[in-house]
């Protein structure tokens, strides 16, 4: 009986949702520091509390390694505030700042996963406006690019599971992939960008638009631009410039 109630309840009281906004997904750092805005577009104030993994390439997969107290000393970002509440209608802004741990740190890329989970807060006796909350944060990446950028070394196919990309090089790549016609002037509906960590074997979803076309146009960059790569890849092929590892 207690379990009908509880189905009842839901069905009659209404759902809101805690959402926050955010400026971006992925930013890179620059000097080591980086920021990221969030807004609390709700009628309510916000806490937000703010995770940290550190990311790292295993077997071709992406494994998180989240900051805990167990790993203290090994954390190199820095998230500031990492606890704080956002009235309603404003926004924050909240600084990344990465310090190696090591001189060669800086030869590599560093990636980072952030969390910003919101949380309806109310003041000791303000009476609570919402039955039921369902906590819709973000999880944006941060990159620490290497001082220097390395060769693009890489490998793709495209077959019938989709794009693949191998990224065999020493910097993270940052790949362009381009299946629009040539007189399609919004090429957001058939176009994407991906980025590729050192080591990552990376599928890439292609859309209705993207699967169309006959042909794949790539560009390769690396973080400076200093080195590129481009070429066109049909189904079935695949394109490398250097044997897997």
């Amino acid at each position: 009986m207690k379990y009908k109630l509880m189905v009842i309840a839901l069905l009659f009281n209404p759902l809101y949702v805690n959402a926050i906004g955010i400026n971006s997904m992925l930013e890179f750092t620059h000097d080591n520091e980086a920021e990221f805005t969030i807004t609390n577009p709700a009628d309510y104030r916000q806490f937000i509390h703010v995770g940290v993994s550190e990311l790292r390439i295993e077997n071709g997969e992406i494994e998180a390694i989240p900051y805990t107290r167990e790993n203290i000393e090994d954390w190199s970002l820095s998230v500031s505030p990492s606890r704080t509440v956002i009235d309603p209608g404003l926004k924050k802004i909240f600084q990344i700042t990465h310090e190696s741990k090591k001189p060669s740190d800086n030869k590599v890329d560093k990636a980072y996963r952030l969390s910003f989970i919101p949380t309806p807060y109310f003041e000791k006796g303000e009476p609570v406006t919402h039955a039921v909350q369902v906590a819709i944060g973000f999880a944006p990446t941060v990159i620490v690019p290497a001082k220097s950028d390395q060769p693009i070394s890489y490998r793709m196919s495209y077959n019938e599971n989709g794009l693949n990309l191998k990224n065999n090089g020493g910097t993270y790549i940052r790949a362009f992939i381009d299946g629009c016609p040539l007189d399609v002037k919004d090429k957001d509906l058939c176009s994407t960008v991906v980025y590729a960590l050192t080591g990552r074997n990376l599928p890439i979803d292609l859309n209705s638009e993207m699967k169309k076309a006959k042909l794949l146009k790539v560009e390769l960059t690396t973080h400076n631009l200093k080195y590129k790569e481009t070429f066109e890849i049909s189904r079935g092929n695949v394109k490398s410039n250097m044997k897997d590892r």
